[in-house]
């Protein structure tokens, strides 16, 4: 489980009538010792807690103060992100005659002595926010609550709110809920709470959260609730259901995308990186062939390597993804085969500890994995099994059977999309040949149109957010960055001579070949507008940007322009001027 980090409140969830109990203390050592990282996040001052008592031992952090004070006990520091009150809106909060608290950044009351500080507030223009916490009130500097509070220690610490378990029971602690990736409320939690919570222990206060801790140590934490907003929107199924499926699946698990050259597997895999990336989760991208260099478009996001760019060292790149909480493409494709698995095994050896140190990045791809790790030689594996043992990885490729078996064994869930190699066919006999309806669905895949894919989950549970299937064929959906399969390749370089573009008019005769994108460009502009138009009209232009260059998105702009009948001159200045842009957008690329 990537679940690696407990955020808590401390009253009526941690503790119970101020305490922590004794048996609560040793749950919380053991899940530190398990290598958990724990966080309390609580409404109390800061003074509660002394420098070198058990909170400071225990807890990497404290937020305090509802999120308006940090500290971190192994720096001996103390923060205050969102800063202080206003001193002026301080001293007419200090000067009202009803009971106060003053904290480092809040001011704190209980109702019903909150009105005389709204009226305060609304006199003086705001500058600060009000929160309620079970009758008591609090006045915080402007941004603070407790989720972000949380969010700011955690980017101190070099971690991911991705990977937070939070608890709580009252409503300040809705924001710290809504941040984590894992909401959790004990049984005696508020019912607003509750009904915010993916989790309600079955227990109160400190008894369940030494059932919570148990189950974060364990791994056993029960899937979160199906909800839109969490769902990485992967395509239709058959009867163009929409299909979505929870982030978890992705990043607790082991992937398998096989199947043939230009069946759609590339197109599938840049699209669950996308996807994974949308949503905040780290991803790392190994791409052998510079297939997913588009990626790097994204938000957040780097290309590493490549043609035209000089091959990062391996404590760089891992520099950008730790410090710089970056996404990386990692192009090995200028790289000879031998060093390309140097570096690869270096690359991999150093993302296991950086998953060990800050449980990230959340999910790697490895694209063509055959080729650094083939069945016949192996040298590597393990480092990549070690990787897999904590999920969150995916391989890649279009000859699943030439994969070194180890690695094989370890795959949980399988995305195939056609393939009609005997040898991979067996594979799939050997490896899924249990599942239900095999035989029918091996029949499937080897039928399957491009860009449809069979997906089958080994896993004693179901696939979240598949309603409910271990087994399903679906469609990939749009892609947010354009797939370019060999970008510098087809750019410039010639493609096979069989992918050739051959211009001809309705007698046959030839007025030129295109060997790439750069050639055809020229060619739209010297052959007949007669050529132009029977090749435009005939969809041979689309269907070669398709299945020779894979550009489905220019290909996509020539079919606008059948549609629009476009002709003679204005059809050659429509097909240059796309071209063109094209051609600048990917050059800019390489």
């Amino acid at each position: 489980m990537h679940l690696s980090i407990l955020a808590s409140d401390l009253d009526g969830t941690l503790a119970e009538h101020g305490h922590v109990a004794p048996a609560t203390w040793q749950a919380l050592r053991k899940a530190k010792q398990a290598q958990k990282t724990l966080i309390l996040v609580t409404g109390r001052s800061l003074a509660t807690f002394a420098p070198d008592g058990p909170f400071a031992e225990v807890f990497d952090a404290i937020v305090a103060e509802n999120g308006a004070v940090i500290y971190l006990p192994r720096q001996d520091s103390v923060i205050l992100p969102f800063g202080r009150l206003q001193q002026g809106l301080l001293e007419r909060l200090l000067g009202l005659p009803i009971p106060l608290e003053h904290g480092m950044a809040l001011v704190a009351t209980h109702v019903p002595h909150d009105q005389p500080i709204i009226d305060v507030l609304r006199e003086y223009g705001g500058g600060a926010s009000i929160e309620y916490n079970l009758g008591s009130v609090m006045v915080l500097p402007q941004g603070a609550t407790k989720g972000t509070g949380l969010a700011f220690v955690l980017r101190e610490l070099g971690l991911s709110l991705h990977n937070v378990v939070a608890c709580g029971d009252a409503e300040n602690d809705l924001s710290l809920l809504q941040a984590s990736e894992l909401a959790v409320a004990v049984a005696n939690a508020t019912p607003e709470l509750k009904a915010t919570a993916d989790l309600v222990l079955d227990q109160p206060s400190g008894a369940g959260m030494r059932q919570l801790l148990g189950q974060l140590i364990d791994g056993t934490l029960p899937a979160r609730p199906i909800r839109p907003e969490r769902q990485l929107a992967l395509g239709y199924q058959l009867g163009q259901q929409p299909f979505h499926l929870d982030p978890w699946h992705l990043v607790d698990r082991v992937w398998s995308i096989g199947g043939a050259s230009g069946s759609g597997k590339s197109w599938l895999a840049g699209l669950l990186a996308e996807e994974l990336i949308a949503q905040g989760y780290q991803v790392v991208v190994i791409d052998p062939e510079g297939d997913y260099r588009s990626l790097s478009a994204l938000p957040h996001t780097m290309l590493v390597g490549g043609q035209n760019s000089h091959q990062q060292r391996v404590g760089d790149a891992i520099t950008l993804c730790e410090y710089g909480n970056a996404n990386l493409i990692v192009d090995l494709s200028s790289m000879e085969q031998e060093a390309r698995n140097d570096y690869l095994e270096r690359l991999l050896r150093e993302l296991l500890d950086l998953r060990i140190r800050r449980s990230r990045p959340h999910w790697i791809l490895l694209d063509e994995i055959q080729q650094s790790y083939p069945a016949w030689k192996s040298p590597y594996t393990g480092t990549v099994q070690a990787l897999m043992a904590g999920g969150g990885v995916a391989m890649v490729s279009y000859r699943p059977s030439l994969i070194a078996r180890p690695l094989l064994e370890a795959v949980q869930v399988w995305a195939i999309t056609n393939t009609t190699t005997p040898e991979d066919l067996a594979l799939f006999d050997e490896l899924l040949g249990t599942t239900p309806n095999w035989a029918h669905t091996r029949r499937q895949i080897t039928a399957l149109p491009r860009g449809h894919a069979y997906l089958t989950d080994l896993g004693p549970t179901p696939m979240h957010g598949a309603a409910s299937e271990h087994n399903i064929i679906f469609r990939t959906g749009l892609r947010r960055m354009p797939h370019i399969r060999h970008l510098h390749k087809y750019v410039t370089v010639p493609l096979p001579r069989n992918k050739w573009f051959v211009f001809r008019d309705d007698t046959g005769t030839m007025h030129g070949t295109a060997a790439n994108l750069a050639e055809f460009r020229m060619l739209i502009g010297r052959v007949p507008i007669a050529t132009l138009e029977y090749h435009l009209y005939r969809n041979d232009f689309a269907y070669w940007l398709t299945d020779s260059l894979h550009d489905a998105e220019l290909s996509r702009q020539m079919r606008k322009i059948v549609h629009r009948k476009v002709k003679g001159p204005a059809l050659r200045a429509e097909l240059e001027a796309i071209i063109a842009a094209r051609y600048d957008e990917l050059a800019t690329m390489l």
